[in-house]
């Protein structure tokens, strides 16, 4: 086959037929009345050519792009990664081209994206993460507010969002009950990020403490940075009081948000002397690698992202295939107890 064959494009095959290009649409879209003997010449040009259309005119064509992009604040964090390549996989299966789009925690670059995926006309967006409440501006909004939009476990007040909910503060509530049922009853929370899923989990951890009887749960937060340095500043802290003040009791228990800053808070602990769990326990979210490969390994919330990854990929089809969500979509975390709690 020659080169000029693989260029044929519908004008091509317009004037090799003898026909209008309307006509040839036609027929390549099986879309309005066409003759059997004209659609035999066509197609026998089609045939002797590998003609393949545009990904642009089969949108046009049939109203849709097949594609669906991923926004993901961080592919390099292994939950961020694994719940992309799982949701890619999924749509790519269902027969969509998949954009993942890398957006930073930076609004600029979110909108910057979001206005592309507006002007290229994509079927469907999915956000990963709770950021994006805060990442996505009312004017990048505008550029999709005809485009499906599913949140992998976060919110947006916009008639065409949908979410799929993971009960974080139920995750952490379990890890309080845990260290409180096993003999840790005076506990620290270890907060590293500013987002909607941090928040619910602080609030959990508060819940979990007020139905022991404690009346200011709020005061044994301690924010730090993302990371094991953020763990590391953290624990400094915990050590420093390592007392509640009111009670003169130590701290016999770390509760974290995130896995790799409850590694730093474990290695921070341990450099002082202090044995984990027997005179402090830790615990951190996620069920990330980072809880597997450290040493003692690390007891973890899972959060299911496989699951989380398969529903987010689900409700989208749905309301690309169906234009509804059939019913709301809640995961609840579970325990995963190790070495340090």
């Amino acid at each position: 086959m020659g080169a000029w064959e693989l260029a044929m494009t519908i004008y091509d095959i317009a004037r090799e037929t003898g026909v209008s290009i309307a006509t040839v649409s036609r027929a390549i879209n099986n879309k309005g009345y066409v003759s059997q003997a004209t659609r035999d010449k066509i197609e026998a040009v089609l045939a002797r050519s590998n003609y393949q259309p545009s990904a642009i005119a089969r949108g046009l064509a049939t109203g849709s792009m097949k594609t669906v992009a991923i926004l993901v604040v961080d592919v390099r964090v292994p939950h961020y990664a694994m719940t992309t390549y799982i949701m890619e996989g999924l749509l790519s299966r269902a027969g969509y081209s998949v954009l993942v789009c890398n957006t930073d925690t930076d609004i600029g670059k979110t909108t910057g994206y979001l206005r592309m995926l507006g002007e290229r006309g994509v079927d469907g967006i999915i956000l990963v993460g709770s950021i994006y409440r805060d990442l996505c501006t009312e004017d990048a909004l505008q550029a999709v507010r005809k485009t499906p939009i599913v949140l992998a476990n976060g919110v947006l007040d916009r008639e065409n969002a949908h979410t799929v909910f993971v009960d974080e503060g139920y995750g952490i509530e379990l890890a309080v009950r845990h260290m409180i049922a096993t003999g840790h009853r005076h506990l620290a929370y270890v907060a590293d990020r500013e987002t909607g899923a941090s928040e619910r989990k602080q609030k959990g951890f508060c819940k979990a403490l007020r139905a022991v009887g404690e009346k200011n749960p709020r005061r044994h937060i301690f924010h730090t940075a993302y990371g094991m340095d953020g763990g590391s500043a953290a624990a400094a802290r915990i050590c420093d009081a390592l007392y509640d003040e009111a009670n003169g009791i130590p701290y016999d228990g770390v509760v974290c948000g995130e896995d790799l800053t409850a590694v730093g808070v474990l290695y921070a602990l341990l450099a002082r002397g202090l044995h984990v769990p027997e005179e402090i326990a830790v615990s951190g979210c996620n069920n990330s690698e980072y809880a597997y490969v450290c040493n003692p390994r690390l007891t973890t919330i899972n959060n299911k992202g496989e699951e989380l990854s398969r529903l987010t990929v689900e409700v989208l089809i749905e309301l690309l295939t169906e234009g509804k969500v059939r019913k709301e979509r809640k995961i609840k975390p579970e325990l995963i107890v190790q070495d340090t709690a």
